[in-house]
């Protein structure tokens, strides 16, 4: 079985993550911090983890006391979320972008439309909101095979021919990186924060994780990259959701609903983008999930982002008894 395609990018998260100084990670690497990245579920999933980070034993005479692991299934699953996440943007930034059109200009633009090329083609598809949203679907249900199974070689063709099938990949790349970063950061943030490795974590320290992470990232990244990696944080806080699609507590991490909100409410102002991107990855969810009782599109975007909050929540509490 050969890997999946995304190890591809591992070179491309170093680099953005050594864009990120603050969070101190050449003094974790001098205090015992394996800067190499250590690679599990490499061969078709599914995913054991998402990502940890775990003590060395002392009898491998190790140099470092710690070192982070993270699965490539999960970061394939990332990548294809964060694919999603940009063709439904698109259809969003499309939709404005007529909007905002005089009648002439509209005229000209669907004239321009039925001339073949690469763009024309891909606007086609974004005028079609239906086809946009079966194709989304579709890569959901491949995001749950890889949560779920060992891949089948025909599986795996599939998942290698979402690369030449889109036409978002090279920014579906670089909002990838950065969700990928952010997950890696958290990690290193344990040992850079001196949390007790050698016992399971608690809700505090996983919160303190991603604080150090999110800030980091935010306070050292310049405007472009900064909001490509505010859509990375917020795609690879929503990928947990397919991970985890019943949305159970595990007692150590923040409740998966609200974890997604503590950073979007943060950013929120900052892009009205961020609203819809939510709300079309939700919706994804719920046909994953196959959750019919998801509350329809009716109101613009940042407030339906809230509707769809409560109800997550209520399914939250209710599969956890709380």
């Amino acid at each position: 079985m050969k890997d999946f395609p995304v190890i591809r990018l591992n070179k491309a998260i170093q680099e953005a993550m050594s864009h990120v100084v603050s969070i101190g990670i050449a003094d974790g690497i001098k205090d015992g911090l394996d800067p190499y990245i250590y690679m599990i579920d490499t061969e078709g999933g599914p995913v054991s983890t998402v990502a940890q980070i775990d003590e060395i034993p002392a009898i491998l005479n190790s140099q470092y006391k710690h070192k982070v692991s993270v699965s490539v299934a999960y970061m394939q699953i990332l990548w294809i979320i964060c694919d999603i996440a940009l063709n439904n943007n698109d259809v969003m930034a499309i939709e404005n972008q007529i909007e905002e059109m005089i009648p002439e200009e509209r005229e000209q633009f669907y004239k321009e439309l039925r001339v073949d090329t690469r763009e024309t083609i891909y606007l086609r598809t974004l005028l079609d909101k239906t086809e946009v949203f079966q194709r989304s679907a579709q890569k959901a249900d491949l995001v749950e095979t890889i949560a779920s199974k060992k891949l089948s070689e025909e599986e795996m063709d599939r998942v290698y021919s979402l690369d030449s099938e889109s036409n978002t990949e090279i920014r579906a790349d670089s909002m990838y990186v950065y969700g990928m970063a952010f997950c890696l950061l958290h990690e290193f943030s344990h040992h850079s924060l001196g949390h007790d490795i050698s016992k399971d974590g608690s809700v505090e320290e996983e919160i303190e994780a991603d604080q150090a992470a999110f800030w980091s990232m935010y306070s050292d990244l310049d405007d472009n990259e900064k909001l490509t990696a505010m859509y990375g944080i917020l795609c690879s806080l929503v990928s947990l959701l397919f991970i985890n699609e019943k949305l159970i507590d595990d007692g150590i991490h923040p409740l998966p609903v609200e974890r997604i909100f503590d950073y979007y409410e943060l950013i929120k102002d900052e892009n009205p983008k961020y609203a819809g991107l939510l709300c079309h990855l939700f919706y994804i969810w719920a046909v994953v999930t196959r959750d019919n009782d998801m509350p329809k599109l009716h109101l613009p975007y940042n407030e339906m982002v809230y509707i769809i909050k409560e109800h997550l929540i209520e399914i939250e509490h209710r599969n956890n008894n709380i």
